[in-house]
């Protein structure tokens, strides 16, 4: 028993240093410690080594003495969720400790391993009422086993849907601002050697998706629909209304065959509303979305578009009362909180139409005529104006008067320049290189895998001999597109 266990954490420690080993090798080396600890008896794993080894010098061992300890209390307790896996429990510590250490590459091998950790930490926390602690420690889990790839895996909608009960969307913001380029969408297995091992499709070791397929469960079009309506979520909760008007979007535009799903026709009222928030009117809708998907949109959300024809024709007295006649249909929604928002948006819109209209207004007049009635309307507006200079909103100049007080003057000078330094062009430059290199890299990552990229295309007409495909006039290998029955502007794409 002590040699199989000296044995175990042998292999473990030859895994400290991966660039001192060949890709091969170290695959080769964290497969064969994964097959051993899937193979041992329970009773080489005791209680003990969890306080004798690191999670991060001995990632693969912690992991699976951590499970196998779970599952004695379960047995112990005949329960899915013991108290000591509970915050505050006697597994709970080391699990987040584990969370916080472990190693990426070595837990893309044991991904199935490591997904159920993750879903009992989440269903711990959750039935003990205390989210915000799992979304603590995941959040920083999710960012270290994705280090260089941008993966998506069923653990992303579930960790946003727990960063909405908490309430803590400054954790999810480092996931959702993070490029998704990738998604284990099949159950194809990797490449195997002759060892039987799984091979690395290139040379990062962080490909979790090639490598370890069991990180994630198979992916659904709900699973996709859910992560970016819970994304677009919280950037609402953080008034990020483009950020969550993109997201929305993508949600109303998934491909349908028949009906649309719940979830986009959920996203669809809340892209009305936030549209609104963000534009003072009903955007156009992705030239992407067909129009029998676009009437079955306009049937069920019916109110939200009265709703937002009151909003668009400035008529105040319509607005409120298509939002007390819909009071009901916004709580079932859970979109009471948006319709709120919107009066409040509605006199600022308000105001910006009469300032694109005059050169100069006193607040007193603009009060009178975008504000609604009170005594303190006219500092209620005055607020709001100061509020919208200060943001940037409003290009304009709030001046009082010396005598006055009570007499504001708000003026619109015909050119209103933004400073931006050479140092915040720089940044802003650098990060609009990146994100272009990204989709590149990406772009061309995805023709590859549909084959429709340069290459393919040009090795497909070779193969099939096509009579379109002539030497002259076009240079080596030119396509004549007439010959595949396609338009050309279809073929240049593909070119």
């Amino acid at each position: 028993m002590a040699e199989s266990v000296e044995q175990i954490i042998s292999l473990s420690s030859h895994l400290h240093s991966p660039s001192l080993l060949s890709e091969t090798d170290y695959v080769n080396r964290v497969q064969a410690l994964v097959a051993i600890l899937r193979r041992s008896s329970h009773s080489l794993l005791s209680e003990t080594v969890l306080t004798d080894l690191s999670p991060h010098e001995h990632t693969l061992p912690y992991l699976f003495v951590l499970l196998h300890q779970i599952d004695l209390a379960r047995s112990r307790t005949r329960s899915a969720l013991p108290d000591d896996i509970k915050p505050g429990g006697r597994l709970w510590s080391p699990a987040v400790q584990f969370l916080g250490e472990f190693k990426g590459p070595q837990v893309h091998f044991a991904g199935h391993e490591w997904r159920q950790l993750v879903n009992i930490i989440l269903d711990a926390a959750e039935d003990d009422s205390k989210p915000v602690l799992a979304v603590r420690v995941l959040s920083g889990a999710i960012m270290r086993i994705d280090q260089n790839v941008c993966g998506f895996s069923s653990l992303h909608p579930r960790f946003l849907r727990l960063c909405l009960l908490s309430q803590s969307y400054s954790y999810a913001l480092p996931v959702l601002d993070k490029h998704v380029s990738s998604s284990h969408t099949s159950l194809e297995q990797p490449a195997r050697g002759d060892n039987g091992y799984m091979l690395a499709s290139n040379s990062d070791a962080n490909d979790c998706i090639a490598e370890a397929p069991d990180i994630s469960a198979r992916l659904t079009h709900k699973d996709i629909a859910q992560y970016y309506l819970y994304g677009a979520m919280i950037y609402m909760a953080l008034k990020e209304w483009d950020k969550a008007l993109h997201w929305l979007s993508v949600v109303i535009s998934f491909p349908v065959v028949n009906s649309v799903s719940k979830i986009m026709i959920e996203a669809f009222k809340k892209w009305v509303l936030v549209g609104l928030l963000r534009h003072g009117k009903l955007v156009t809708a992705p030239k992407i979305i067909s129009s029998h998907v676009m009437k079955i949109y306009q049937a069920v959300a019916r109110p939200y578009l009265s709703l937002a024809d009151a909003f668009e024709k400035s008529d105040e007295q319509r607005l409120r009362t298509e939002a007390d006649l819909g009071r009901s249909v916004w709580c079932a929604d859970l979109n009471s909180g948006l319709v709120r928002q919107l009066f409040q948006a509605y006199e600022t819109f308000l105001v910006l139409k009469l300032c694109r209209v005059f050169s100069a207004l006193t607040t007193r007049d603009i009060a009178a005529k975008a504000a609604s009635s009170g005594s303190d309307s006219s500092a209620k507006i005055e607020n709001l104006i100061a509020f919208l200079v200060m943001s940037g909103v409003l290009g304009a100049r709030l001046l009082q008067g010396p005598c006055d007080l009570s007499f504001s003057m708000l003026r619109f000078p015909k050119s209103i320049q933004s400073y931006c330094g050479p140092s915040r062009m720089r940044v802003g430059l650098m990060r609009k290189s990146h994100a272009l290199e990204l989709l590149s890299h990406n772009c061309g990552e995805c023709n590859n895998e549909l084959k429709i990229g340069r290459e393919n295309i040009n090795f497909l007409v070779r193969c099939q001999g096509w009579s379109g495909v002539t030497g002259k006039g076009g240079g080596k290998g030119s396509i004549d597109h007439a010959a595949f029955g396609v338009d050309e502007d279809i073929m240049g794409d593909l070119s």
